[in-house]
């Protein structure tokens, strides 16, 4: 397992542990919240490879960062995952 993985599923494990219920099950709260968390990893990913004007760093609209805002509503909308 790699270590970011790892990381991503303590963190996971800590939210169960603070946030279950009586009835409820650990593992799903666990599984749901580890998705969840690997998702926006990939989000955050996919949001710092936009591209900036190279002079001033701003973002600016162009086909490749209007593509990657798809991708990140896709993957939202997908597995339900809301930023």
């Amino acid at each position: 397992m790699s270590e970011r993985i790892k990381k991503l599923s303590d963190q996971a494990h800590e939210f169960a542990l603070k946030t279950i219920n009586f009835g409820e099950n650990f593992g799903d709260i666990w599984i749901d919240k580890l998705g969840k968390l690997m998702i926006n990893d990939c989000i955050k990913e996919l949001e710092i490879s936009r591209r900036c004007d190279p002079y001033t760093g701003n973002l600016y609209d162009c086909e490749y960062n209007t593509c990657i805002k798809e991708q990140i509503e896709v993957l939202k909308a997908r597995f339900g995952v809301n930023k």
